[in-house]
């Protein structure tokens, strides 16, 4: 199959360096879409593609600085318009409201609703996790399958923190757990969304752990140390296929497991660019997108194989990149309703929309 190239449909500048993008996951607001934003405050540095070719895995945003300088950012909210197609959604509401959750680099985590009169995203509440200059680095939901009426998040932590809130049914946010998951900056932290027991985190110290919450969290349930050769910065559970999860790492590959056996993923695909994000189509089982920071966006079809002994196979395989962007690719989702997909990129402040090609 041919790979195609897609053109970007609109741009929007975001001021700040652009580092994630959320499309609304509910029906009737699909047309909403969050970013979030980062920027150093007192930063004279002026970067450029260049600035990362001789070490393509390090970068300034990447790497922690002993001294941190003050940080900024922005949740920004757009509504898109011209919703073509309609789908169902199994995404649950708190409290009959539309929640999105924010883990920044202050080592906060913040509940907004959609105010649906001003058309802006207000703050509910605001939970600090820790006070010795953490950065939260990524945050999942527990709740994205409906499976249970208690919902948690997982965030990542800059010290290789992991850490588990509830969310109960007033707003508040309570820790239930934290623990020293990897040697240095956890990347990445993700629910098995099939079974939200079960958490797996992937360090820049170039380990993919799985972890049991009805456990001593002490050890890990299985540690992947010699699959992915740098940081594991992308981890996703695929929500229509119970047992799957895609990882990907610093070393350009995307690593497709069976979460019954993983002593080794079942795929493995080199794809330039370090594999910063990853999002599983939210109605199609064997669609990726991934944004590959000094590569560009991509849509990443699996292709499921049986043989006459009936073994299982699978490989993957690019149908669709979008190379617009001239900067790193960190951001990037799908849209809910439509054939549409957002994505980021840094320093230079940029949101695209543009359609894959899916057939």
């Amino acid at each position: 199959m041919a790979q195609l190239n897609a053109s970007s449909l609109y741009s929007l500048d975001t001021e700040y360096s652009a580092d994630s993008v959320e499309f609304c996951p509910f029906e009737d607001y699909s047309q909403f879409l969050a970013c979030g934003t980062y920027q150093l405050a007192d930063s004279e540095i002026k970067h450029s593609e260049h600035d990362h070719e001789d070490n393509e895995h390090i970068d300034n945003f990447d790497k922690v600085p002993a001294q941190p300088k003050k940080r900024l950012g922005k949740l920004l909210l757009y509504q898109i318009m011209n919703n073509e197609t309609s789908v169902v959604m199994s995404h649950q509401r708190i409290h009959d409201q539309m929640i999105l959750a924010l883990a920044d680099a202050s080592g906060k985590v913040g509940l907004y609703g959609l105010n649906q009169d001003e058309l802006q995203l207000d703050l509910i509440i605001l939970h600090t996790v820790n006070n010795d200059n953490k950065l939260c680095l990524s945050l999942d939901w527990s709740d994205r399958l409906g499976l249970s009426s208690n919902r948690s998040i997982v965030l990542s932590q800059s010290d290789g923190t992991v850490a588990v809130l509830s969310v109960d049914r007033e707003f508040g946010i309570l820790e239930k757990s934290r623990w020293i998951a990897h040697d240095f900056e956890a990347w990445i932290a993700a629910f098995n969304y099939h079974n939200i027991n079960i958490i797996y985190s992937g360090g820049d110290d170039c380990c993919l752990k799985g972890w049991d919450l009805r456990t001593d969290l002490s050890s890990s349930l299985f540690t992947s140390k010699r699959h992915h050769q740098a940081g594991v910065c992308s981890i996703q559970s695929n929500p229509h296929a119970e047992h799957y999860l895609v990882t990907g790492s610093y070393d350009e590959h995307i690593l497709l497991w069976d979460a019954r056996i993983m002593k080794q993923p079942i795929s493995d695909y080199h794809i330039n660019g370090g594999v910063w994000r990853l999002k599983w189509h939210p109605k199609k089982n064997n669609l990726l997108l991934s944004a590959c920071m000094h590569n560009g966006f991509h849509v990443i079809k699996s292709n499921y194989i049986s043989d006459s002994n009936n073994n299982d196979s699978c490989s993957m395989h690019n149908i669709t990149s979008f190379m617009e962007h001239k900067s790193l690719a960190y951001g990037v989702d799908w849209s809910y309703t439509q054939n549409l997909a957002a994505s980021c990129s840094f320093y230079d402040h940029a949101i695209h929309l543009w359609k894959p090609f899916l057939s």
